[in-house]
């Protein structure tokens, strides 16, 4: 989730900078800009939900037999987020809810509601002092006129211009004022900011979609000087109207067009109006629009972290009514089950109270009842019954099954999470549990009192092992410290030059079925 945010705010940066540039070659050719921001404000949205989401099926009229598979959009990307930020949205092990993203989920939602009452507020609080303002005509415009507030454009449904009473004692600057804010009234300009505000309620937490709505309201004011000017009236007038404004202004509205704004805006705009074309005009315009549109290709090819989408080239596409007759529970142990869900063209297979697979695996259709699991050398194959439903699933690593497990309901599964959490929470070791320790600190070579699949994969780390207990020296002593989240007995292992972590998990016949170990 975090790393999520944290890659929709980076194609926000990208997006923000193609736009700012965008801009800048607008200006240079005296073009609409405004645009170019609400544009960016969708793209900032809908870019990273589509290619983290969005997976495209391919016509198969010119093929014959399966369905050619699917292409995601996150694999046509090429730019990868840096490494450090991934692991931030690792997932929880099974059965343990992640709070961050919970927290993270409810904060957005807020926020969210926030943006909307905060919007809805300003609406309700500008019609409220529109019952206090009077109407006249200035100008040949009917107008409301407030006695500390405008010149603006006040209204979402039915927009009015707002002018400041001072300005019925400035017939001088009538003409100029009632330009710029008929021009924000044609060209809609109320429902523009509306909408933005609205685009950003969905992602409230991105301050780059924050800056993007400051940089679109800027360039609905810039928009609107470019039009008056269009319409003949004189710039050095006209400058010195939003001047007088912008000293005579004495309180603003919230989210509507102003004529007025900040010293350091009025100056920069008063620039841009009498700014003088040059004959590098049409060059630099080039230069730039070429820039935007690589940052925008730039921000299209970052891929989004944590992707499910696999990278097998053998993968099949299944209907999901076929991958639903996979979905369910298997048993491995008194405290360990499989939960098997459908996510797209695939399944995710999520294992508790196992250390060796802390995190889901996405495994991808290769044919009838065999499933490819992405990132590992591992198979998932399924039993069916007479109905065509699974009854017990298998994972095979390297050839060797490793994982034979047989369907339960849900309430059996429940049972299973239920010891689980009786077992974390008494904290108490197995049955011959010190025995085991012991035995496995004695590293026997042929493996006696181990399951047959810790004594192999031992046999195949031998020489790596000798290397790491070579360093670590003779053992002291050993404290047991508890259970951890997987249901394993866990020890603190003291040894001459280091201390280890030692988890263990001990068969009801007393063999020891499987061991973790790494220095402290």
């Amino acid at each position: 989730m975090i790393a999520w945010m944290i890659y929709a705010t980076l194609v926000a940066l990208a997006l923000g900078a193609a736009a700012f540039t965008a801009e800048r070659a607008a200006r240079v050719r005296r073009g609409t800009t405004r645009w170019v921001w609400l544009m960016v404000m969708i793209g900032s949205l809908a870019l990273p939900a589509l290619i983290s989401s969005v997976t495209l099926r391919l016509p198969g009229m010119l093929q014959s037999g399966a369905m050619p598979p699917p292409i995601a959009l996150r694999d046509v990307t090429s730019i990868p987020m840096p490494a450090l930020l991934v692991p931030l949205d690792g997932s929880q092990p099974y059965g343990a809810p992640d709070h961050v993203a919970m927290w993270i989920r409810t904060a957005w939602l807020a926020l969210s509601i926030l943006v909307l009452c905060a919007l809805a507020a300003s609406a309700v609080l500008l019609h409220r002092r529109k019952r206090h303002w009077s109407e006249a005509t200035v100008c040949g415009e009917h107008v409301l006129v407030a006695p500390d507030a405008g010149p603006a454009v006040a209204g979402l449904l039915r927009p009015r211009i707002v002018v400041p009473a001072w300005l019925l004692q400035e017939p001088g600057k009538q003409h100029d004022v009632l330009a710029h804010e008929r021009s924000h009234l044609e060209a809609g300009d109320p429902r523009l900011i509306a909408l933005a505000v609205a685009l950003l309620a969905l992602m409230p937490w991105n301050p780059l979609l924050w800056w993007q709505l400051h940089r679109l309201r800027r360039a609905i004011e810039v928009d609107c000087d470019t039009r008056v000017l269009r319409g003949g009236r004189d710039p050095a007038a006209y400058c010195e109207t939003l001047l007088h404004v912008g000293q005579c202004q004495t309180s603003r509205f919230g989210l509507v067009p102003a004529m007025s704004g900040s010293g350091s805006f009025l100056e920069q705009r008063i620039r841009l109006m009498l700014a003088k074309r040059n004959q590098w005009t049409g060059v630099s315009a080039l230069v730039l629009v070429c820039a935007s549109l690589g940052m925008t290709a730039f921000a299209a090819q970052v891929t989004p972290p944590s992707g499910a989408a696999p990278d097998i080239k053998d993968a099949v596409m299944l209907r999901p009514a076929v991958l639903d007759r996979y979905a369910g529970f298997y048993k491995v142990s008194a405290i360990s089950k499989v939960a098997v869900t459908r996510s797209g063209n695939g399944l995710v297979i999520a294992i508790s109270a196992q250390m060796a697979a802390p995190k889901p695996f996405y495994a991808v259709p290769l044919g009838a009842d065999r499933f490819s699991i992405q990132g590992q050398p591992a198979m998932a194959r399924f039993v069916m019954d007479a109905g065509g439903h699974a009854q017990r699933m298998i994972i095979e690593m390297n050839g060797r099954a490793v994982l034979d497990t047989r369907r339960v309901d849900a309430a059996e599964a429940g049972r299973i999470d239920a010891a689980l959490a009786e077992r974390i929470r008494a904290g108490q070791p197995y049955p011959g549990s010190q025995k085991a320790l012991e035995l496995l600190l004695r590293d026997p070579v042929d493996g006696a009192g181990m399951s047959k699949d810790l004594a192999e994969i031992r046999q195949e780390q031998r020489a790596s092992r000798e290397q790491y207990l070579a360093g670590l020296g003779p053992v002291q002593s050993y404290t047991f410290t508890g259970i951890n989240q997987y249901g394993d007995d866990v020890y603190a292992v003291k040894h001459a030059h280091g201390t280890e972590i030692i988890s263990l998990v001990v068969d009801s016949d007393g063999t020891l079925a499987r061991a973790f170990r790494h220095p402290r």
